[in-house]
């Protein structure tokens, strides 16, 4: 699998991640933000400021997805958008949707499912954007 990093058109890895990391930023603010709050029992405090972490890592994350999902297409041979939507729902379905939803099964976490399809609903659309995006 290794041998297709040199298939991965990085312009398309770049803008990839770009709408993986805006589309976060629209889902947990505008989208979905006061119902996530909830979910994790948080209250947003006016001009509440965050460390550079908290925009950092999220767009780490999306590239490192990004960068895997263009090995996988490149690797499945994948060159029609049909199939690149079908193995986006498979990963965003199968992983990141299933992952989500477990994670936010915790005793602390006021509204666990709310939390778990809040986040794994921002993943599976992320992650089907994405790999429309670099199958092209």
């Amino acid at each position: 699998m290794i041998s297709h990093v040199t298939d991965l058109s990085w312009l398309a890895i770049g803008i990839a991640t770009l709408v993986y990391y805006l589309l976060g930023a629209l889902w947990f603010t505008p989208l979905f933000g006061a119902a996530w709050d909830t979910a994790i029992g948080y209250t947003r405090v006016r001009g509440e400021r965050f460390s550079a972490a908290y925009y950092v890592v999220p767009l780490v994350s999306s590239l490192l997805v990004t960068v895997a999902m263009g090995l996988l297409v490149a690797a499945a041979g994948i060159e029609e958008p049909v199939d690149a939507l079908v193995l986006g729902l498979v990963v965003g379905i199968g992983v990141a949707l299933a992952v989500s939803v477990n994670n936010a099964l915790t005793p602390h976490t006021p509204h666990p499912f709310r939390l778990g399809v809040i986040t794994g609903g921002y993943h599976v659309v992320g992650i089907v954007a994405v790999t429309l995006i670099v199958a092209r």
